[in-house]
């Protein structure tokens, strides 16, 4: 490049990433533009410099004065657009020209000459290009509408003249259709496009959308890079692009007469820079006809860059510098020697979006919580989005181009088909499956693709619609993250035995991903047949309006709707396992479990709303439709007074009295209105508290230097108690006193407002004890699930009678005194699941901070018969 050293892309998303990636191999400075709301965008991290835009995220990038300024202030040689936003306004291009730099892009006048539908026709018939038969200018009103309509023959379509992007269209087959219409379009061509102008032409509904890349040095001479098909079209925007045309592969002579009139076209006004000229093609006869000249690059000439070994970016960029150079573009004699001959291979290429399909494929905005791409030698794949990528809800939500270039169609088809399925996009619901779908349909494969395409092909997604999410629906799985620490919640389901059950009666591991249903339950909308069992506390449930039962593996059928309604009695909480899971859901850190206080896991960090999308598993063909359900006698009780069992620690002797600890077991605790997922409140006595103060944790009693809370701990904040199951704080500095055993982890979740409870010390034998037989039974119904009977083998989980050892034993389990610069170590026990070792007396020391590196490190690389590589959850000082 001689004069063009720098340019500025005024656009954001795939097309400001990919316009980038050649200005970088070209050396070419790259000044990107963003809002707010694309800080994290991929161009903004890939430009050489990136400048924030002022004013509002919807209309920053189209704001023209802004846009220039900062052009001016980085010094800047040419403004590239992409495509959208400012890419064919006349006026931007006549600004950027004025203000000194070079427009890369057709002239202004070029793009005045096709910016209105009807006028473009005209210098199309001028150049002897086919037109479709239609009005000759705009129409007046409704009755020449109708006298135009009966003239050509119905069907027809009328246009708004200044229309885009399949906005301002609308087909009809009678008179009546024609005046709705006319008013319909007028209306939509005055507020979108501010031309209220609309002009008819007659619609051919067996034909094909195919369309010729050309490229002009802007002094009349002009060359193509052959013919892309872009029929498979919804609601006239293209969804897959291929290239070449099946169709005109099979009609070899086509594809000449096409490119001539396209070539000639572009030459007779002079065209410079890359265009597309779109045509009609009738199926039955191959005669084709000028719909529109696209002036600017075009959303689908990846795949012709593909079949053509060309960079049209590149090209682009040339004819700018070749401007700069007083040129006015490249020479004839460059422009002829790229002219190609025939395209190499086939590609595609498919529009991934950020869609609901349940939801005639509205926008889908939100956080994409990973994104894989299947990529091989033969893939390429534009996009400006990674895992995390958040999807604003001010821009097109066009996620990704992904395209594919195989040397036979059938292989395009092949691989095309391979990359979809095996690349994945969990957050919101995207398009994914609904393009694969496409590739694999045997019309698609046959060349069978004409613009009527989609409105006879039948989609139906394996997926939930949540029409109503209920009070609070959670994704969860089991165990969650039990070992992450970091200050990350464990998370997981609250009541693990009832959500286990669930999974293993649809055939499920025990701790795959389901729904935590809480008090009241959300209405889902099965789009594909699925197998269900809802368990836990006893709630409402109904499919299609009738009543079903809990504890019970239920075959739904696409279409039908689920709905689980409130809690009929004890406890608060049930669980929604689906066969196959929630595959859409993205594992953070091993888990899919949400935690909503911070934001992660799940279905985007939240607990589900209406209008989201969960997809599911297909079901596969020989599962079985047998019946399945847990005894009565087996399902656990739900009582609204609960006796929980728990040990000592680790805080409570020298910290709290001992009328302190008697009270705490003697008490029968009320279950507060503050009780959920991140802490149970309890209402009940105040300690009296051993000490004055928490020394150097704080001033209040309570206080203590930070350690790792253990889950189902009692914590003391101040004066006031709380229960911490799976969503407590991770770390903290308040006494915790005692602390629920693992295998009473069900019950603790279940509590809610209103119970009443009372604690049961037991040993850890006790509590071991109680572990093992709750981990029998769930093993033992595992079983009989897989074999299909034989619960009347299981016996039930009896809670009438706990252990009453009296041996409860002490929170310190193990202490070694001080000597000389080793400081006291203590081993606290937190349940029979947790082990606190603190080094010296609760005071802030560097070389306790070092010892525990030391013993981290220590522990970490142990490889005997225990590992704690995975079991240390935080280490404080």
């Amino acid at each position: 490049m001689e004069k063009l050293k720098s340019i500025l892309v005024a656009n954001r998303g795939e097309i400001a990433t990919r316009i980038i990636k050649t200005a970088k191999k070209l050396g070419i400075t790259t000044i990107a533009i963003y809002t707010e709301a694309d800080a994290a965008s991929a161009h903004v991290t890939v430009a050489d410099i990136p400048v924030l835009l002022s004013g509002g995220d919807s209309r920053a990038y189209s704001d023209v004065d802004s846009i220039i300024n900062i052009s001016k202030e980085n010094n800047v040689n040419a403004i590239i657009p992409g495509y959208g936003f400012l890419s064919e306004n006349a006026d931007f291009a006549r600004a950027v020209t004025a203000a000194g730099m070079a427009w890369v892009g057709p002239s202004p006048e070029s793009i005045e000459s096709f910016g209105l539908k009807h006028t473009a026709r005209r210098f199309a018939v001028k150049a002897g290009v086919p037109v479709v038969p239609g009005s000759d200018g705009l129409i007046a009103d409704e009755e020449d509408a109708v006298k135009e309509s009966e003239r050509l023959g119905f069907p027809v379509m009328l246009k708004a003249t200044a229309g885009g992007g399949g906005m301002g269209l609308a087909t009809c087959i009678n008179v009546d259709e024609v005046k709705t219409s006319f008013v319909t379009v007028k209306s939509r061509g005055e507020t979108l496009f501010k031309n209220a102008g609309l002009f008819m032409e007659r619609f051919y509904p067996n034909s094909h959308h195919i369309e010729v890349q050309v490229f002009g040095n802007g002094l009349g001479n002009a060359i193509h890079f052959g013919e892309r098909e872009c029929s498979i079209q919804r609601r006239h925007q293209k969804v897959v692009e291929e290239c070449p045309s099946p169709f005109v592969t099979k009609h070899p002579d086509l594809r000449e007469r096409l490119c001539s009139a396209a070539v000639r076209l572009a030459e007779s006004i002079k065209y410079g820079s890359a265009g597309t000229i779109e045509y009609l093609v009738d199926d039955e006869s191959g005669d084709f006809f000028f719909l529109e000249m696209n002036t600017r690059l075009q959303v689908e000439h990846g795949i012709t860059e593909l079949c053509y070994t060309v960079d049209l970016v590149e090209l682009m960029l040339r004819q700018a510098d070749a401007q700069l150079r007083g040129e006015g573009g490249l020479s004839e004699l460059t422009l002829q020697s790229l002219q190609p001959k025939d395209p190499s291979g086939f590609a595609i290429e498919v529009r991934v979006y950020a869609e609901n399909p349940a939801r005639d494929y509205a926008p889908s905005p939100g956080t994409l919580q990973m994104v894989e791409w299947h990529e091989s030698a033969y893939t390429r794949i534009d996009t400006w989005v990674k895992t995390g990528t958040v999807v604003s809800s001010n821009y097109d939500p066009l996620l990704a181009k992904v395209m594919y270039h195989g040397q036979s169609r059938y292989g395009a088809i092949q691989g095309m088909h391979e990359t979809l399925a095996q690349s994945r996009i969990c957050g919101p619901p995207t398009n994914l499956d609904f393009l694969a779908s496409i590739i694999k349909d045997s019309r698609f494969e046959a060349g069978k693709t004409m613009t009527r395409f989609l409105t006879e092909f039948n989609y139906s997604p394996s997926a939930i619609d949540v029409l109503s999410a209920g009070a609070y629906t959670t994704v969860q799985d089991y165990p969650g993250r039990p070992t992450m620490g970091r200050g990350f919640p464990h998370a997981g389901p609250m009541d693990p035995l009832a959500f286990q059950i669930a999974n293993l009666l649809v055939g499920n591991r025990a701790g795959m991903e389901g729904l935590e249903i809480t008090l009241d339950g959300p209405e889902l909308l099965f789009l594909g047949p699925a197998v269900v069992a809802l368990c836990g506390a006893p709630m409402e449930i109904q499919l299609d309006g009738s009543s079903s039962s809990m504890w019970t593996k239920l075959h739904v059928k696409a279409g039908q709707k689920l709905k689980i309604g409130k809690t009929t009695d004890g406890g608060c909480r049930s669980y929604l396992a689906i066969h196959g899971g929630l595959p859409s859901v993205a594992e953070w850190f091993g888990s899919k479990a949400t935690s909503p206080g911070v934001g992660v896991g799940g279905y985007q960090g939240r607990a589900l709303i209406p209008g989201d999308l969960l997809a599911t598993a297909k079901l596969p063909s020989d599962y079985s439709t047998s019946l399945l359900s847990i005894p009565e006698r087996l399902v656990p009780a739900y009582p609204k007074h609960w006796d929980l069992m728990c040990m000592a620690g680790p805080y409570d002797e020298g910290y709290l009295l001992e009328e302190d600890v008697k009270m705490m077991y003697e008490t029968q605790w009320q279950i507060s209105h503050n009780a959920a997922r991140g802490g149970i409140r309890l209402v009940g006595p105040k300690p009296k508290w051993a000490r004055a103060d928490g020394g150097e944790g704080g001033a209040h009693p309570s206080n203590v230097a930070e350690y790792g809370y253990p889950v189902g701990t009692l914590n003391w904040t101040g004066d006031d108690p709380c229960i911490f199951p799976v969503d407590c704080p991770d770390f903290g500095g308040f006494v915790s006193s005692t602390t629920i055993v693992k295998a009473d982890y069900w019950r603790l979740g279940q509590l809610k407002a209103g119970d009443t409870m009372q604690y049961r010390p037991v040993s850890l034998e006790d509590a071991l004890t109680m572990r093992n037989l709750l981990n029998d039974f769930i093993h033992n119904i595992e079983k009989v699930c897989g074999a299909g009977s034989g619960f009347d083998q299981i016996e039930p989980l009896d809670y009438t009678k706990l252990p009453t050892s009296k041996d409860i034993g002490k929170a310190v389990i193990h202490q070694i005194e001080a000597q000389g610069n080793q400081p006291r170590m203590s081993y606290l026990q937190g349940g029979d699941d947790y082990l606190l070792v603190e080094y010296g007396k609760g005071n802030f020391d560097l070389n306790h901070r070092c010892r525990v590196t030391a013993l981290t490190k220590a522990l970490r690389e142990a490889s005997g018969e225990i590992s704690f590589s995975d079991g240390l959850i935080n280490t404080l000082s």
